[in-house]
């Protein structure tokens, strides 16, 4: 069976991890799991199965896909926690049958759901015992930011439709002789407060149609300095951080860009 390294390992648990969110959004996305939990098993067998082009179902990934997620603790739960933990074997199982079936709406197509956002979670959970203890390897890459010219209202959007709490934002310095980037933090709560308890009216319209920039200027809307630290920081150091903080930024040094965003939620 191929090992699965650093490198696939890290690829593998954050295709299930954007496939996770995006069955959350959309119940009916359940499919999106589905063809990660394929492609891991496909790598996993292609020795073992021929490597020859052939897409084997769930049933023959069956063994080494279960053969990995049980480095989670989560795989086998103690009988005493059953009530609230289902076992891998029985998830997979459960998946497995609802995939094959054609019947994939309603109660049907929830339940399929749940059961392969739990499937996700405990992959993800083994996956990750396989990663190094560097902040690069549990970021999200290439964030969403805000940017200064966008209106609030746009923002706005942004942030529900994609359930952020928060967005980088970049501000450069405004010294001369000393031109860098500075990085700010855009929170839902911030935007809230801003925009204030009334729900309708001329008040709401004018703030919705103002671009960040002058949200920040003329009012003000309140940014908070971010947290920032290098791609290859201890995951150690990124949880003392998070005590500071609740979202920090990954900055490539050598560059001074921003390539990733890291949260409590990526590390659980």
């Amino acid at each position: 069976m191929p090992i699965l390294d650093n490198k696939s390992a890290s690829f593998f648990a954050s295709e299930l991890r954007s496939a996770r969110l995006a069955t959350l959004a959309d119940a009916e996305a359940f499919d999106k799991i589905i063809h990660v939990v394929e492609r891991l098993g496909y790598f996993l067998t292609k020795e073992s199965l021929g490597n020859k082009g052939d897409y084997g179902s769930l049933d023959k990934y069956r063994g080494a896909i279960t053969q990995i997620a049980d480095k989670s603790g989560l795989s086998k739960p103690p009988d005493k926690h059953q009530a609230y933990l289902t076992p891998f074997s029985h998830l997979y199982e459960l998946v497995r049958e609802a995939r094959n079936d054609a019947l994939h709406q309603g109660a049907f197509a929830r339940h399929l759901t749940n059961h392969a956002i739990e499937l996700a979670i405990i992959l993800e959970d083994a996956l990750s015992s396989l990663l190094g203890p560097i902040v690069s390897d549990f970021m999200v890459r290439n964030p969403e930011c805000a940017e200064l010219w966008k209106p609030l209202s746009f923002i706005r959007q942004q942030m529900l439709a994609n359930s952020y709490s928060y967005l980088p934002l970049v501000r450069s310095s405004s010294d001369v002789l000393n031109p860098c980037k500075e990085w700010k933090i855009v929170s839902d709560a911030s935007i809230a407060r801003f925009l204030g308890p009334e729900r309708s009216g001329t008040f709401r319209r004018k703030r919705l149609s103002m671009t960040l920039q002058e949200a920040i200027d003329e009012v003000p809307l309140i940014c908070v300095s971010a947290l920032v630290i290098s791609e290859n920081a201890q995951i150690s150091e990124a949880l003392d951080n998070l005590e500071k903080q609740s979202v920090i930024l990954v900055n490539q040094k050598e560059r001074n860009e921003l390539v990733g965003i890291l949260t409590a939620f990526d590390l659980l």
